[in-house]
């Protein structure tokens, strides 16, 4: 018999709701997650495909861009948006006064960084409107993997045709 406590290992993995991400596999791979204000080109990519603004990892919204209304598709759970009182299928109209436009959103979260004063959406829900100050200052944040050089490049490996 081994030494090992693998029942507890094992009820470890599957009963654990940690915050982080486990991003262990990633660190022995090679790699680590980084996060930038620029989206990759894939995130690019995957926006205009699905006429979507995917500012998940900043202020915590997926918004539909295919008709240029501002509605809301995806809330971060507990994200700053979340908080903010915003809920799928509202409709932004107007960020710090302007009227709502993806461009205008991304330029206001940019801005926002590192100053102390929220966002303010202007939003309707239904038939009734509500202004939700989003108190974020961390800027666009956009997920990418980098090389972590002090490792051995063991998902280039896996990934590499046979």
């Amino acid at each position: 018999m081994e030494p090992y406590d693998w029942a507890a290992l094992l009820r470890s993995r599957l009963d654990d709701t940690g915050k982080r991400a486990p991003l262990d596999g990633l660190k022995r791979g090679g790699y680590k997650l980084v996060y930038t204000d620029t989206p990759s080109e894939l995130q690019k990519n995957t926006e205009a495909q699905r006429g979507r603004l995917d500012l998940r990892h900043s202020i915590g919204l997926v918004i539909d861009e295919k008709d240029r209304k501002g509605t809301l598709n995806e809330v971060t759970w507990n994200g700053v948006a979340f908080h903010a009182g915003l809920t799928e299928g509202m409709q932004i109209l107007a960020i710090n006064g302007i009227a709502y436009d993806g461009d205008v959103l991304t330029d206001a979260i940019r801005a926002a960084k590192g100053g102390s004063t929220p966002l303010e959406l202007i939003v309707k829900n239904g038939d009734r409107y509500l202004v939700a100050h989003v108190d974020y200052h961390g800027g666009l944040r956009y997920p990418h993997l980098e090389r972590d050089t002090t490792v051995p490049a063991r998902l280039d490996d896996i990934f590499t045709a046979k």
